[in-house]
């Protein structure tokens, strides 16, 4: 049958005596359950005690314990607004009596939390402008950071697998403060652009390599001063080419944060299956990380064995030609399409079901649904309908043709 992923908070689950059958009855395989997660102000349209849940921080939803004590950066718990410094687990536990598999929802570098408190450790751009929602990978700290909540939330969740979102470093885009940015039209490559990092971390990598730091970020903020096309794009800047030597000091540093949470997931005794948040886009840096991070990692060789989910939140044909990049970039993995059921997608099941079995038909073998929480209940509903549409087998598979 199709492999569904339904996505959802902890406090969708605490307290809502019906949220179990519920999600069971929407028809999703597994759920992607947030472990570790930025701030947000979330509704919850169904629960019987709330509407709004205001996550304040970024948290980790499993128990803060000592791995943290000798840590320069540790999370924020979550008990002033799940009741809980566990809520993880206790909403895990709810879920799987209803005998659904539940897959650790982490993010990783997305916290402005530890980027108010420690700046030094963030993404700087090449005017020398802070992004204290993002945490660059470049420094030693936050891959410490980063494979420590891995770690814990193994060790104190026992997921049954783990989603990981934010691998690398988030740039200009997906931000969490109220953006005013929208009117000024950067174009995708001046925001490709104000996305490249120059904090000290990124500096010393690139002297090493025997790249003039000072000079790079002097063109890079030329490059950005002189452009004036708002459609511009990194694959049509005519001097892309000349800044690549900057992506790749992001994508090992991508890289080695990478390995360092898949040494303690080796380390944890535990097998979970492993999906990541994946882009074909080299100049990708937001929550998916882009292939050519991965093809530095100790994943890569073992790539069959990973969920690659990218995102398809635009119309059903850009959606169907990212999985096809990916399915291009990254052959051997298994392909997984983030879909929206929130606005502004059509809310009506004949559009979600159509859109999802071009996915399909385009490659992807997994649907991932965001947000089961969120969405309200005309739109959960035709999600349900969209997915009782679609064939029960991928077009050509040995079952749908015996």
């Amino acid at each position: 049958m199709r492999n569904v992923t339904g996505y959802l908070y902890p406090w969708d689950v605490l307290d809502d005596p019906a949220a179990a059958s519920r999600i069971e009855a929407t028809g999703v395989n597994r759920v992607a359950l947030a472990a570790a997660y930025h701030s947000v102000r979330a509704a919850t349209p169904r629960h019987p005690e709330r509407r709004v849940v205001d996550a304040r921080s970024a948290a980790l939803y499993v128990p803060v314990g000592s791995a943290w004590d000798q840590q320069a950066l540790t999370p924020a718990e979550a008990r002033e607004w799940t009741g809980t410094n566990d809520s993880f687990s206790a909403a895990a536990a709810v879920l799987r009596g209803a005998g659904l598999p539940i897959d650790a929802w982490t993010v990783l570098t997305h916290t402005s939390a530890q980027g108010m408190r420690h700046p030094e450790l963030c993404v700087r751009n090449a005017f020398g402008e802070i992004y204290r929602h993002a945490l660059c990978p470049s420094h030693t700290q936050v891959r410490t950071y980063a494979a420590t909540l891995v770690g814990q939330i193994l060790q104190h969740g026992q997921p049954d697998g783990l989603i990981l979102e934010a691998v690398g470093p988030l740039g200009f885009g997906h931000q969490n403060q109220h953006e005013k940015t929208e009117g000024a039209e950067y174009s995708p490559w001046v925001q490709a652009l104000l996305s490249l990092c120059f904090c000290q971390a990124c500096s010393s990598a690139y002297a090493a390599r025997g790249m003039a730091p000072q000079e790079f970020q002097n063109r890079v903020r030329a490059a950005i001063l002189r452009e004036d096309n708002p459609h511009s794009t990194p694959e049509t800047a005519r001097d892309a080419e000349e800044f690549r030597p900057l992506l790749d000091v992001r994508w090992d540093a991508t890289a080695a944060l990478l390995d360092e949470c898949l040494s303690e997931v080796a380390g944890s005794g535990t097998d979970p299956r492993i999906s990541l948040h994946v882009s074909p886009d080299p100049w990708s840096s937001g929550p998916f990380v882009p292939v050519e991070a991965l093809r530095r990692s100790r994943l890569w060789p073992v790539m069959g064995n990973v969920t690659a989910v990218v995102p398809c939140w635009g119309d059903a044909a850009a959606g169907a030609a990212t999985v096809t990049a990916l399915r291009h970039a990254a052959p051997t993995a298994r392909v997984g399409s983030y879909v929206l059921v929130l606005p502004p997608k059509p809310s009506d099941a004949e559009s979600m079901a159509r859109e999802w079995d071009t996915l399909f038909a385009a490659g992807s073998s997994e649907l991932h649904l965001y947000h089961l929480g969120l969405a309200s209940t005309a739109r959960l509903n035709a999600a349900v309908e969209a997915l009782e549409c679609l064939p029960l087998k991928d077009p050509g598979s040995p079952e749908s043709t015996s």
